[in-house]
């Protein structure tokens, strides 16, 4: 098994994508708390508006403190350690840049027949970077889910090791 993804192909940048250090990444969310891709754009908006303004209130009470100083509640370092993660790919589709000809993207699987989709496909897709706090190992290093299948609870695609972009 391959703990990194290479992405290659009708690409203008081929890249290597480490999911292992995705868990410090501010685009990651949580999967148990998905709920689709437009409810779940609101419900990221609305929940980082709340942590605004807790953040804003409780700076006006206690003062600001520079972020080097400010400490994590063992609440917060848990949900770390516990958490389901998944990250969108489409962020990393468009710094690779794919030539305008692709239109399909081929996952190569260790072990197994490729599996093939449509670009427009794969700029919607989820990627399960973490189980329980962590880095999926078995069948790892992601599970590939697009948002109706991981909502309907479908088996995810597995062992990915390369994707390729094809015309």
């Amino acid at each position: 098994m391959s703990d990194v993804i290479v992405i290659k192909g009708a690409v203008s940048y081929p890249i290597t994508l480490d999911p292992t250090v995705w868990v410090f990444d501010d685009r990651k969310f949580d999967l148990r708390e998905y709920v689709g891709e437009q409810e779940g754009a609101d419900h990221r908006q609305a929940k980082y508006l709340q942590g605004t303004g807790s953040q804003w209130d409780k700076e006006l009470a206690e003062g600001a403190q520079p972020p080097s100083e400010r400490k994590k509640t063992l609440a917060e370092e848990r949900k770390v350690l516990e958490g389901d993660y998944g990250i969108l790919l489409a962020p990393f589709i468009n710094n690779a840049e794919p030539s305008a000809e692709a239109t399909r993207v081929r996952l190569h699987r260790e072990g197994l027949e490729p599996y093939e989709l449509t670009l427009a496909d794969a700029k919607r897709a989820i990627l399960q970077f973490a189980k329980d706090g962590k880095p999926i190992r078995e069948n790892g290093p992601v599970y590939f889910y697009l948002p109706e299948t991981l909502l309907a609870k479908e088996a995810p695609i597995d062992r990915i090791y390369a994707m390729e972009f094809i015309v």
